[in-house]
């Protein structure tokens, strides 16, 4: 069992579990072991697809279906975890429920190279991708601590950050050779500092070496880290992996009673390796569970079963002493009633409308009769996906 925890604002990691005992093996796998991250990557997927102007609402057919694609060695025939299909299915049900179907036709759609160039704006390394319809179910190979920094660009409101331990270095005389200036989160002007509860103070001003060695000298001011999506496409997704822990695969975690946690589990095939990673505003922690050697974990030793337990353990301290932490809608964000059948505008007086959240520019159109889903599986948006 591997833990990563840090600070979304800063990168700064806050614990750490790598191995059982240093002395036995000196292998940090929170960062240096690569594995299959399976669902816990469809996130990044869902990211590039709503740059692609899909939306929450949009419906896809979760279906059984062959695909015979260039980068395949053979016919690939995909299942849902449970080997049961939902048929047409909104984006924000397809994730809570991990929909594997899904998740392939969104990728499909906005095409493989577009999704590596998109998962790259979170930190990962496009060589460690796989260049084919795999990749949506996680078939790379990332880190623990690549995952946490990916998901820390959702919790932050859409912002890279550097992960960094060392804070700083003082000499026997308590002089300082070395201080931390990590690049930071700065929204509307107002740059969120890094803190640290294990601290002993704040640390409001960050000198890089040069300067700490000339103790009169002026503190430089925190760099900004770089904005890689935007807050509109960060909250969303926010959002909908809010509803994987309220009724979806991570709903385990509501019993820390918290209104501001979000994550998604991973598991990949034959339980070789299960994840959970999930973060409010303040902090993003995953936890990986597998072997050294690949190989299965045991029967239904899923992301849910196996990682988030743990996952749910360790948050319960971290978070004891913290009020919710939820990130802030955005300006461009609204809120319509719409038809959960089709994704469109509901119709006056439809009982069982509910609300759902869009960017403003893709707000859709008047409620329509139901459309159909052929063999061509369309969306509600006229976006084909074959």
């Amino acid at each position: 069992v591997h833990r990563r925890r840090l600070d979304p604002n800063n990168g700064q990691i806050l614990a750490i579990s790598g191995g059982f005992d240093f002395y036995s093996s000196h292998f940090n796998r929170a960062v240096q072991a690569k594995r299959q991250p399976g669902s816990a990557f469809k996130p990044f997927i869902y990211s590039a697809a709503l740059e692609k102007q899909y939306t929450p609402a949009s419906i896809i057919n979760d279906a059984p279906v062959v695909f015979r694609d260039a980068g395949l060695e053979a016919a690939w025939r995909p299942e849902n975890y449970s080997g049961k299909f939902s048929g047409p299915i909104r984006l924000r049900e397809a994730l809570a429920k991990s929909r594997n179907l899904v998740s392939i036709r969104l990728l499909r759609s906005i095409g493989v190279p577009y999704a590596i160039r998109h998962a790259e704006r979170f930190g990962f390394n496009a060589k460690n991708l796989p260049r084919d319809l795999s990749l949506a179910l996680g078939s790379g190979a990332v880190s623990p601590l690549e995952i946490a920094r990916g998901y820390a660009v959702f919790a932050n409101g859409g912002y890279l950050i550097e992960p960094y331990i060392i804070q700083n270095v003082l000499t026997a005389q308590g002089d300082t050779l070395f201080e931390a200036n990590p690049p930071v989160v700065c929204t509307h002007s107002n740059c969120l500092l890094p803190t640290d509860e294990f601290a002993e103070s704040e640390i409001v001003e960050l000198r890089d070496f040069s300067e700490v060695t000339a103790m009169h000298s002026a503190p430089l001011a925190p760099k900004q880290a770089e904005s890689v999506i935007s807050e509109q496409n960060a909250y969303l997704m926010y959002s909908l992996m809010q509803d994987v822990v309220r009724r979806g695969t991570g709903q385990k975690a509501k019993q820390l009673g918290r209104t501001d946690l979000a994550g998604k589990t991973g598991t990949t095939n034959d339980q070789q390796d299960a994840w959970f990673s999930g973060f409010n505003r303040n902090m993003v922690a995953t936890t990986w569970v597998g072997f050294d050697q690949p190989k299965p974990l045991g029967s239904r030793e899923t992301g849910a079963g196996a990682a988030l337990p743990i996952w749910i353990d360790f948050m319960r301290i971290a978070l004891a002493e913290m009020p919710d932490a939820k990130l802030e809608k955005p300006s461009g964000i609204v809120s319509v009633r719409i038809d959960p059948k089709t994704g469109l505008l509901a119709s006056t007086g439809q009982s069982d409308a509910l609300f759902e959240e869009f960017k403003m520019e893709n707000v859709p159109q008047a409620q329509a009769s139901t459309p159909g889903f052929s063999s061509s599986d369309e969306v509600n948006n006229n976006q084909p996906l074959f």
